[in-house]
């Protein structure tokens, strides 16, 4: 007998799930299409630059990268035996754009952004320091950004002016629903 009262709770249990479900948002079913744009120029001209576009679901990371690979030096040596031929080590630097990029659907149409935008590439011959010898010199932006934007309105999330270089970097956002 103690079995059937275990039993009509949990089909009671059983009937009133399915309609709680129903009354709370499901976390990570939304997929949205973040796009990312570089405006960049020299002596405040900034121009349209490279764009790029993720598709992100709710709550998750999205990561995009491009780029290349470039060997470096980083040490040589002769081994002890005879007419051995002088051994050279090489580490690889990664040099291109990574965007990782994060939404969180807000109230009101407002989307919850978080992103970590990484531009790199190695200085081109005569504008490093003549310290740097033969090493690469590599240039980096790197945003580390928490923001909310409208869904469907361009935003710029960041604008840098950097005096010394006379470089000028803009990143935009757009997020729309996918579907």
């Amino acid at each position: 007998m103690r079995n059937s009262g275990a039993l009509a709770a949990a089909a009671l249990l059983a009937a009133l799930l399915p309609l709680h479900a129903q009354d709370r948002k499901d976390p990570g079913t939304g997929l949205y299409k973040v796009e990312i744009d570089f405006r960049d120029g020299q002596d405040g001209a900034a121009t349209s630059g490279r764009r790029y576009t993720l598709l992100v679901n709710d709550r998750q990371k999205a990561v995009f990268k491009i780029g290349s690979r470039n060997p470096t030096v980083t040490g040589s040596f002769q081994p002890a035996t005879a007419g051995a031929i002088t051994k050279t080590q090489f580490t690889y630097i990664d040099v291109g754009v990574t965007i990782e990029c994060s939404v969180r659907d807000e109230t009101g149409g407002k989307i919850a952004l978080h992103g970590v935008l990484d531009l790199s590439d190695i200085a081109p011959p005569g504008s490093a320091p003549a310290a740097a010898g033969h090493n690469p010199v590599i240039r980096q932006t790197k945003l580390d950004l928490d923001t909310t934007v409208e869904l469907g309105k361009p935003t710029v999330v960041a604008s840098i002016n950097d005096p010394a270089t006379t470089r000028k970097l803009a990143v935009e956002a757009t997020v729309t629903k996918a579907e």
